[in-house]
């Protein structure tokens, strides 16, 4: 598993590098809030078709490890363009490639970890260790380059930097795609004719799933906005420097490793479902929290929850989804749930909060994010239930 940690550190430290302040980055450029948006929304709309894709050819036996260093090849292309290009246009179609190399890695990773944990089990393992104990490890990734940054920031309050920081740890995880463990071909749980793809589509719109799905799908539309222009919310609203954004976001984020490490015991106490209703709960609390109370105070007090937060909208839904797959779609369905629901509610996001921004400023951005995420809440508290875990797989 000590490959599978460093992949998750790695990747995720890419993002840790960009997401901090690529809108603070694009304000710089001149860009304003709707284009900032539509920027956003550009980054995600290869989320529509490649995360199932790549996970479709993962399941068809391509070598996951190889698409990964490809991807991991292509986003440190494309965002040393993103450095030193000036150009409108350009910038906005770089982002559509950064999406399309990189957007897909993030489920593909996750496959990678359940067809692992299962090919384990399959051998007799006793023990395997839990999704979120390998996952946290992306959660320190995160974590770093904010603290490297933290220095070359306030000699230099430019931007620029994080894009060469994140061109950085691209490199990294090429060259740890290739010490990834090979994954056998697993024993096929359902009929051979059938398509990956659609026999996750279908578990994705089936009774247990859905309403599940749906109630991501809004709060994915919230976060989203909520991601897109926090920074720029914490710069011209509350008037924090660029050199401490990363560092007050990554609060919220060191937080969130004391969240997954506890994790298995919460589970225990209130199950996944309880997870994910909190999360989501707390995340609409925030949101409102920031509308009403525009402060250094409460931009701080809102990272406590930060790790229930992640805990419902990324580590939750993969373990509920693997209760779902077969071993002959185990990627895909992550891959086509990145697809059905993240991508489409991350690209719609983009545009609508841009507008949003646009018309009612930063503060009443998140006015509608609270609303959604109450919608959220209530839709999986009320109309989803529990997806029990299956007997034959022991690492959820």
């Amino acid at each position: 598993m000590n490959a599978i940690r460093r992949q998750f550190f790695l990747s995720y430290a890419v993002i840790g590098s960009v997401m901090p302040l690529l809108t603070v980055f694009l304000r710089d450029q001149g860009f304003n809030f709707f284009q900032i948006g539509l920027a956003m929304s550009l980054v995600n709309v290869p989320m529509l078709c490649s995360p199932a894709l790549i996970t479709l050819l993962a399941d068809k036996k391509v070598d996951s490890r190889r698409i990964l260093a490809v991807a991991f090849s292509l986003s440190a292309i494309v965002l040393t363009g993103l450095y030193f290009s000036r150009i409108l246009a350009v910038t906005l179609t770089l982002f559509v490639f950064h999406g399309l190399s990189f957007v897909a890695m993030l489920p593909l990773q996750d496959g990678f970890y359940f067809s692992h944990a299962e090919e384990k089990r399959a051998a007799g393992a006793e023990k395997i260790v839990p999704y979120q104990l390998v996952r946290v490890w992306g959660t320190v990734g995160f974590i770093v380059p904010s603290v490297i940054l933290f220095f070359k920031l306030r000699q230099d309050p430019s931007p620029d930097v994080v894009l060469l920081c994140a061109v950085l740890f691209c490199v990294l995880s090429l060259a740890n795609s290739f010490t990834l463990p090979q994954l056998k071909r697993l024993e096929r749980s359902g009929q051979p004719s059938k398509l990956p793809t659609r026999q996750a589509l279908a578990q994705l719109f089936s009774k247990e799933a859905r309403w599940l799905c749906v109630g991501l799908a809004l709060a994915f539309l919230a976060t989203s906005s909520y991601y897109a222009f926090i920074a720029n919310y914490y710069s011209e609203v509350v008037g924090i420097p660029n050199s401490y954004i990363g560092l007050i976001i990554n609060i919220g984020v060191v937080i969130e490793i004391f969240y997954q490490l506890w994790m298995p015991k919460l589970q225990r106490w209130i199950g996944l479902k309880g997870i994910l209703v909190g999360g989501l709960a707390f995340m609409a609390i925030r949101m409102l929290l920031l509308y009403f109370f525009p402060s250094w105070q409460t931009v701080v007090f809102t990272q406590i929850g930060h790790g229930l937060e992640v805990m419902a909208l990324f580590i939750v839904p993969p373990m509920f989804l693997d209760r779902l797959a077969g071993n002959e779609f185990r990627n895909s369905i992550q891959g086509v749930y990145t697809m059905a629901v993240g991508g489409v509610a991350r690209v719609l996001a983009g545009v609508i909060g841009g507008l949003v921004t646009l018309q009612f400023g930063l503060r009443g951005l998140f006015l509608y994010t609270g609303f959604l995420g109450i919608g959220a809440t209530l839709i999986i508290l009320t109309l989803f239930s529990r997806i029990p875990p299956p007997e034959r797989n022991s690492a959820v």
